[in-house]
């Protein structure tokens, strides 16, 4: 069962082509693309910023902040600006985040990391690294899980080539479009973040985390919180349709 539908997950995601994927697709403006693909800094505060808000908008934060401050010297972000400024910057309207106080805290904190162990430079986080140790690196920042860390993991390897060795160690994103889809298509019981992990590494267990894209896909498009299109989903024929449950 889990070969087919991983083979059914493989076909739609030539459907979908790069529908969501946030440096291929038509989710970002194309300046905003570039700068997060031309600056690993920018990917970084991306990350961290995308909590609790579209993947679009969370995405498009470190261009814009960029903008309002006049510039993305992560030296002088570190030493010259504090949490209370970086506050006030990302609320003025329109505001760049839905929490304006813990973003800020978050990216003045990675800002003064990147600057005393890194060389001001997030590209030396995953230089030299397996997955495993990446995801670790990661989760020292203040705002990044292991679900950011794992989705961190996912995007470098898949978008920026970066070659890990060990991508069995990167899971498949704990996401409410995802564990909505574990749950009522019944490959997993329990709403944990171990039992879906486990799931997933049972469809692709050579990389689990790459099934994070398709299942997100349709989660936000097919398989919604109310009237679920079962019809249009590509593993449709290994769902129970436990379409009563839904997840918070």
């Amino acid at each position: 069962m889990y070969n087919e539908i991983f083979k059914s997950l493989q076909i739609y995601e030539k459907e979908i082509v790069n529908n969501y994927n946030i440096f291929k697709g038509n989710l970002l403006e194309d300046e905003v693309k570039k700068f997060l693909i031309t600056n690993p800094n920018a990917f970084l505060f991306g990350l961290i910023s995308d909590q609790s808000i579209k993947a679009e908008l969370a995405w498009s934060l470190p261009l814009r902040l960029k903008e309002r401050i006049g510039y993305f010297n992560i030296k002088r972000i570190a030493n010259e600006i504090n949490e209370e400024e970086m506050e006030t910057i990302i609320k003025k309207k329109p505001s760049l985040h839905r929490y304006p106080k813990n973003i800020a805290k978050y990216l003045i904190y990675a800002s003064k990391i990147l600057v005393y162990k890194y060389d001001g430079n997030a590209s030396n986080i995953w230089k030299n690294t397996s997955a495993k140790e990446l995801i670790m690196r990661l989760q020292e920042f203040k705002g990044i899980s292991h679900k950011k860390a794992s989705l961190g993991c996912l995007l470098l390897v898949r978008d920026f080539n970066l070659d890990l060795i060990d991508k069995e160690n990167i899971n498949i994103v704990y996401d409410i479009h995802i564990r909505r889809i574990f749950l009522r298509a019944g490959l997993c019981e329990n709403d944990k973040i171990e039992d879906i992990y486990n799931a997933a590494k049972k469809i692709y267990p050579q990389f689990p985390g790459y099934l994070t894209s398709m299942f997100w896909a349709i989660g936000r498009d097919i398989c919604r919180p109310k009237n679920p299109e079962c019809n249009l989903c590509p593993i449709e024929k290994h769902c129970m349709k436990y379409t009563n449950i839904n997840i918070k």
